[in-house]
């Protein structure tokens, strides 16, 4: 009788034991569900934050649109749940749906709610050559405003097309040299391009009227280099026909060429013309009242026609009320110095901390002509000098960085002994930023130029490299 009683507890406990496991294999096979849609949740809203956050911060409505059209995209349409702003280029975005059950249903859970956040952010192009809200000299401040950080001693330029590339203008001029020595199809300028300089001009949330002003606009010739702006007529001569335009910010920061033209918001202006109204003054380009949609307002400058010529300007922006607008240059910037000291120091670009680690590429083109000695010095906000590896190319990219000189080191570059080293050359200057790296307020990195002459036309550029879309830690 023993055995019998032996032999039932052991199926009850098999049995109970089969029940158990089925229960925990029913279990495992939910949860494993719920990881899985768990997972494809968090990558839609993974997407979502990025295609949302571009649209920053003036377009929230479709930064909505965007990430509904992203989850659902991902397999989530109708998900999203939260989209908050935490800056204006970052975006926090919160995806919920219900997932069913399977074998949760004997339990009574048909179903289960499932959320996730996403966090992400733009980096906005480098701003370059001006932290305050003139960009360039400022010869006494614009009608109601005052031009902040002292003196930049730069002006921005721009070259008439039939100018010589080889005077430092790198892609607003046609040909490399004198245009009409040569040919059809030899000396062309291959990085020409007639689309010009941009600027951007950024306007935080909650401001309200933007005015715009340039100096000195058009092209008058002073004759000297040293004396005023130090427009000058140049090869081919007649100067140059210039030309501003102002856009409103789009859903592309980083963009400035496809920004939507603000109607009234223009200068055109031929070489020599309307002096009264432009030449060593500030002039308004545009006057806009009321709330403005924050964001970066775009101001290209541009030149046409078959004009030789360096034309010099400023610009300058101002709000009725908020936080004082930022005006810098976009990509790459054509800058003049005739200042009389020996040595200037000229803002570069401004490189965030969030940038510790990655590569910081720089070029400079025709830099630091000089009739002695002179020298071009990057250094880093805190006055230390960075250090860069660095070689020099043609117009044909052949390296023609001088015996013993390039390489690696302190980012310290002589550019002239007395004769030009790198006349109508780039320089290209890369430079690893430390991981270590931090920068409180300010963090601007600038350029140490010692001179002899008090004149110099170059063109610059600064770039990140790395994805500019990213996601980050949700806060």
């Amino acid at each position: 009788m023993r055995r019998h009683s032996d032999e039932g507890a052991v199926l009850v406990w098999v049995a109970g034991s089969i029940v158990a496991l089925m229960l925990f294999a029913a279990l495992a096979v939910d949860l494993g569900w719920f990881y899985l849609s768990s997972s494809r949740l968090q990558n839609a809203a993974d997407a979502a934050a990025l295609a949302g956050v571009v649209d920053l911060p003036g377009f929230l409505a479709q930064a909505q649109s965007d990430a509904d059209d992203a989850a659902e995209a991902n397999g989530f349409p109708g998900s999203v749940t939260s989209l908050v702003p935490l800056a204006d280029n970052s975006l926090e975005v919160t995806l919920q749906t219900t997932v069913p059950t399977f074998f949760l249903r004997v339990a009574g859970f048909n179903n289960v709610t499932i959320s996730r956040t996403s966090t992400a952010e733009y980096v906005k192009p480098v701003p370059l050559g001006s932290p305050d809200n003139c960009f360039g000299e400022a010869p006494g401040n614009p009608p109601g405003m005052t031009c902040t950080g002292g003196d930049p001693n730069l002006w921005a330029a721009i070259s008439g097309p039939q100018t010589n590339k080889y005077n430092g203008d790198a892609f607003a001029t046609r040909y490399w040299d004198d245009d009409w020595t040569h040919w059809p199809g030899h000396s062309t300028n291959t990085q020409y391009r007639p689309s010009g300089y941009y600027y951007g001009i950024d306007i935080d949330s909650g401001s309200s009227g933007l005015n715009v002003y340039v100096y000195d606009a058009g092209f008058y010739d002073r004759g000297d280099f040293n004396y005023q702006t130090g427009d000058r007529y140049q090869d081919d001569g007649g100067g140059a026909d210039t030309h501003y335009q102002l856009y409103s910010p789009d859903t592309t920061p980083l963009d400035p060429t496809d920004n939507p033209a603000i109607a009234g918001c223009s200068f055109n202006i031929p070489s020599g013309a309307y002096s009264y109204t432009y030449r060593n003054r500030w002039a308004q380009l545009c006057n806009l009242t009321g709330a403005i949609t924050p964001g970066v307002y775009v101001v290209r400058v541009w030149t046409d026609g078959n004009d030789g010529g360096t034309n010099q300007y400023s610009l300058a922006a101002s709000v009725d009320s908020g936080t004082n607008p930022r005006v810098f240059g976009i990509n790459d910037i054509s800058i003049f110095t005739n200042q009389p000291g020996a040595t200037g120091t000229l803002k570069l670009a401004e490189v965030a901390q969030i940038h510790a680690g990655k590569i910081l590429e720089l070029h400079f083109y025709d830099p630091g002509e000089d009739n002695g000695n002179a020298y071009m010095t990057v250094k880093m906000p805190d006055g230390s000098t960075a250090n860069c590896s660095w070689y020099s190319e043609d117009e044909n990219g052949n390296d023609t960085t001088p015996p013993g000189e390039g390489g690696s080191g302190p980012c310290r570059i002589q550019t002239s002994n007395g004769s030009p080293l790198f006349n109508g050359q780039w320089i290209t200057a890369t430079v690893q930023i430390p991981t270590t790296y931090t920068c409180s307020t300010d963090c601007w990195w600038y350029m140490s130029i010692a001179l002899n002459q008090p004149h110099d036309r170059t063109t610059w550029t600064a770039r990140i490299i790395g994805n500019p879309v990213r996601l980050v830690p949700n806060p």
